[in-house]
């Protein structure tokens, strides 16, 4: 989709549109922010549990018109608390962008009247720059239904298309359809037949994401699924096979996190979140299906920033580890691995099939280096092993001038496809203190290391 110019509209107060885009896409950081939900318990007794990470995380938030201003900066603040990449806004025509995208982020809407103005776009500019936005009506009945101050048929979107720092574009929505009430037609489906016509178009440039209130309750027969399924517009709700009420309405579910693309961007997890508004927040943490496809990626942790920069290293080794299909092998190569959250991994990866060997250049072994040797053994594969490197061993590896630590992982055919370079040892210090990874797909280092780790297993 050919990026467009910023017009004049889109710029704020203070700091510009333009200039912190460019400034946030400087900003270079690694992987997404958690979305602040509690992780699951720990797989053994007095072990902290590691926290869920997704690439994304979005929020969709209805702050009701009528609170007072106080109010709706507490409920703006509990959004953003939760550091979301993107938050689609409803009901704020009115509401102030610097309150609702302060420093960190950005905000679209199309400010050329208070329909248009209701459903804005706000985004993480150290994550995301935008290269295409625009407004779309959904629905245009004119005229006030009995009662009503406001003509609530008059419905428009926006939309924002955006670059992450990894190079991938996501197109996020705002959505707020009008409700069902007297004096006025049902415009549920003539909205969503507008909505997807808009998805369809944007689709093109990558995955889709539209939050919004959609004024009818999930399970009812109003809800119209015939309209969304064929356009592979899908709630989390459906994705994760379960739902909750979204605010105060006599326990309905109206407020929804769609995604379109769903081979690309898949759903970890969602949940609500109490506001002062009558609708409660609803979060949705989504990651990539595949990671790009590169010759080499570095990957830098930082023990001083948030939960996924600190984890970014470690997270990063899950991830390959965790793409070893059945019949694959992991290889690891170290001095020490100490680490619990990696030998959970590890130990999974042998139960599903994946060919688990290790090479430890230390003596003793350690009670997490035990328990894994242990558990991989119960695995009941020939193939996998957790070893000591004796001193031939070790000698033939410091000679090598290896890193720290060395993995390798590979298909069912038995080659080895990509090397992962850490500087540090595998315990607690990938955590808290700076480390560096390297991944590479480049055949003659794969080769390289493939050859190393197999004279340090013959040793």
């Amino acid at each position: 989709m050919p990026a467009r110019a910023l017009p004049s509209s889109a710029r704020r107060c203070g700091t510009g549109w333009v200039g912190r885009a460019l400034a946030g896409a400087l900003a270079a950081t690694l992987l997404a922010i958690p979305a602040g939900v509690a992780p699951a318990g720990a797989e053994e007794p007095g072990v902290p549990p590691e926290p869920a990470l997704s690439d994304i995380t979005m929020v969709q938030a209805n702050i009701y018109t009528g609170l007072s201003v106080e109010n709706f900066q507490k409920d703006v603040a509990k959004v953003l608390a939760l550091q979301p990449d993107f938050v689609t806004y409803n009901e704020t025509h009115y509401r102030s962008d610097a309150v609702m995208a302060p420093d960190g982020y950005d905000i679209w809407r199309d400010t050329s009247n208070r329909f248009k103005a209701e459903t804005p776009v706000a985004w993480r500019t150290d994550r995301w720059t935008p290269i295409d936005h625009g407004v779309h009506r959904i629905s245009n009945w004119r005229g006030k239904p009995p009662g009503r101050q406001v003509e609530l048929g008059r419905r428009f979107v926006n939309w924002v298309t955006l670059q992450g720092i990894d190079g991938r574009v996501v197109s996020v929505v705002s959505a707020h359809v009008a409700p069902l009430v007297n004096g006025m037609p049902d415009l549920l489906r003539r909205s969503i037949k507008r909505l997807v016509a808009l998805t369809d178009t944007l689709s093109a440039a990558g995955p889709v994401l539209v939050g919004g209130d959609f004024n009818v309750h999930y399970t009812s027969g109003r809800y119209p699924r015939d309209l969304l399924e064929p356009h592979g517009l899908t709630p989390t709700f459906d994705t994760l096979g379960n739902y909750f009420p979204t605010g105060d309405h006599h326990g309905s579910t109206i407020d929804y996190v769609y995604h379109q693309g769903s081979e690309e961007l898949v759903v970890d997890r969602h949940y609500p979140v109490e506001l002062k508004s009558d609708h409660d927040a609803v979060v949705a943490g989504l990651s990539w299906a595949d990671d790009l496809e590169s010759e080499s990626t570095l990957v830098r942790s930082n023990p001083d920033g948030d939960a996924a920069e600190r984890l970014s290293v470690l997270r990063a080794i899950k991830r390959g580890i965790k793409r070893v299909e059945p019949g694959g092998a992991v290889r690891v190569v170290t001095t020490k691995l100490d680490l619990f959250a990696l030998r959970s991994t590890l130990r999974k990866a042998a139960e599903r099939g994946v060919a688990v060997r290790i090479s430890l250049v230390r003596k003793p072994l350690t009670d997490v280096e035990r328990k894994l040797r242990k558990q991989l053994k119960a695995s009941g594969q020939d193939a996998t092993w957790l070893r000591r490197c004796r001193k031939v061993c070790a000698q033939a590896w410091a000679a090598a001038q290896p890193p720290k630590s060395l993995m390798l992982t590979g298909d069912a055919t038995g080659a080895w496809t990509t090397r992962y370079d850490v500087e540090r040892l595998l315990t607690s210090s990938v955590i808290e203190r700076v480390t560096q990874l390297s991944m590479t797909s480049g055949v003659a280092e794969v080769r390289e290391a493939g050859a190393l780790a197999r004279r340090v297993a013959d040793l």
